[in-house]
């Protein structure tokens, strides 16, 4: 029979409360298991979790060093998820005064990812006046940081002092101003393969900096109502790669600070945020660095007003590093309507696409088969007038949400549970985009997209055109539309996340 420590490798593995005593043990004890048997710990039924919590305390009280530090560290996790006057919180406390130096900061750490309040920011507090020891008024002066408290500044504790200054500028709001005066070159991110839709969308505007990004010299608020673009930034010019990848980016993020300020309305420092392939050291130094060089500038990875996004090509000393600014603190209205989804419902950015490339007159009468949420129908209205819209699909949960979404966007349709394959109707554009990918049972679609494809060829009226989205391969599909008098106009092989798909028009005749 398998003992204990055997079951602790199975990932998968959840003990019963009764092993929680020599669970204790091996984490205390045991430096290899100690990890394992952790986590086994807190896989534990919540239902029991007051008494692990007191177990635990227990024995971290009895242990000694360095059972004594592990067993608190682990306390501390059992009691961020406690009530706030468990016996957890209160053994912390108690051990802020604790003899051995790794109790006294596991409990540190510990309160620190607590709740910030009065009695355990008073107990840091005091912890740290009568401190007299550099690693443990480190650990504290981090603590008092995330309680917002002003002694974490006293002294340049690094890490303590961003931590400050980040919960302090949280208490100033921050916003985008999409009508600056300032304009630069904006990257337009969409999904690969929509990048002449999303041009054509910008007037012709636009260069193809790569697949899936537009570069134009737009108004920022133009470029933020672009809707086949997923979202936009800001690139910065690169700079060569010759130093330590932290320095660089903080030279860049100095460079950056004009337009940072240009296009952020905000009484406090700019909060920005990294998306970055480097480590958590890579990036505290760059936070860091940035607060001491670059001054309206601080990392706050929670609530920024900007992703800055760093990249790097080649090596250092032969390579370049490039900052991307992409602005969040700004309502994006262009798909507010949709406040419903189900799983089949199109992404918002690929509803537009299939609206823009389906030929439009004002006389149109629209249907999407699958309709799904209805974004389809939406886009289609915001470009121009049209006779009707009309939605079908089989599952009464979409057409529910549908219905909501299409009100939200002051839209009218008439939506009805039916099956696209046998309704009845005389559209001039068929306008949709089916189920496939994730969305259905593998090779279920198949068939049912030939099936649907000759009736769209018989129910369209002349001239008529066909404008979906069809999953590979698509050559079947594509031979049962020509056969039933689709002719094939166009198609565009593109990214449906995760998936590819080929947007196609086909007219009737």
């Amino acid at each position: 029979m398998a003992t204990l420590r055997d079951r602790l490798t199975d990932p998968g593995f959840t003990p019963s409360v009764r092993q929680i005593g020599e669970l204790l043990a091996l984490a205390g004890s045991d430096e290899e298991l100690e990890g394992a048997a952790k986590k086994a710990i807190l896989r534990i039924e919540r239902q029991y979790a007051e008494r692990v919590l007191a177990e635990g305390v227990a024995a971290a009280r009895a242990a000694e060093r360095p059972a004594r530090g592990r067993l608190t560290a682990l306390v501390a996790q059992l009691a961020k998820a406690s009530d706030p006057a468990s016996a957890g919180r209160g053994w912390l406390l108690e051990a802020l005064v604790d003899a051995d130096p790794k109790t006294r900061r596991a409990a540190v750490r510990g309160l620190g990812n607590l709740d910030r309040s009065p009695e355990i920011t008073a107990a840091l507090g005091a912890a740290f006046d009568a401190s007299t020891n550099e690693d443990d008024r480190k650990a504290l002066a981090l603590a008092l940081g995330k309680a917002g408290d002003a002694r974490a500044k006293q002294k340049d504790f690094g890490k303590a002092a961003v931590i400050f200054e980040r919960e302090d500028a949280r208490r100033t709001a921050a916003t985008i101003d999409l009508d600056a005066s300032l304009v630069v070159p904006v990257w337009l991110h969409v999904r690969s393969g929509l990048e002449a839709i999303a041009r054509e969308e910008l007037g012709g505007a636009g260069k193809l900096v790569s697949p899936g990004v537009l570069e134009a010299t737009v108004n920022f608020r133009i470029a933020s109502r672009i809707r086949t673009a997923m979202h936009v930034g800001l690139p910065q010019s690169p700079r060569a790669w010759k130093r330590d990848l932290a320095e660089e980016v903080v030279v860049l993020l100095a460079e950056a600070l004009p337009v940072f300020r240009a296009f952020t309305k905000t009484e406090g420092p700019i909060r920005f945020r990294l998306s970055i392939s480097a480590g958590k050291a890579v990036v505290w130094k760059i936070a860091e660095l940035a607060r001491e060089r670059v001054p309206g500038l601080l990392n706050d990875p929670k609530e920024s007003t900007w992703e800055v996004v760093v990249t790097t090509v080649g090596q250092r000393g032969t390579g370049s590093v490039r900052l991307e600014l992409v602005p969040h603190a700004f309502v994006d209205e262009r798909f507010a309507y949709r406040t419903e989804t189900v799983p089949a419902s199109s992404h918002p950015t690929i509803a537009a696409a299939l609206a823009r490339v389906a030929p439009r007159r004002d006389d149109d009468v629209v249907w999407d088969p699958f309709t799904g949420a209805g974004a389809e129908l939406v886009e289609r209205a915001k470009l121009g007038k049209y006779a009707r819209l009309v939605g079908t699909d089989v599952d009464p949960k979409a057409l529910a949400a549908a219905r909501t979404n299409l009100a939200n966007a002051n839209v009218t349709a008439t939506l009805t549970e039916t099956d696209a394959t046998t309704y009845e109707l005389r559209p001039t554009v068929i306008l949709t985009n089916p189920p496939m990918g994730r969305r259905v049972e593998r090779g279920a679609h198949a068939d049912l997209l030939e099936r649907f494809a000759s009736h769209a060829a018989r129910i369209l009226a002349p001239g008529g055109h066909l404008v979906w989205i069809v999953p590979p391969p698509s050559k079947r599909i594509f031979e049962r539309a020509a056969t039933a008098g689709l002719t094939l106009v166009s198609s565009t092989t593109i990214d449906m996340g995760g998936f590819s798909g080929e947007l196609s028009v086909h007219r009737k005749g």
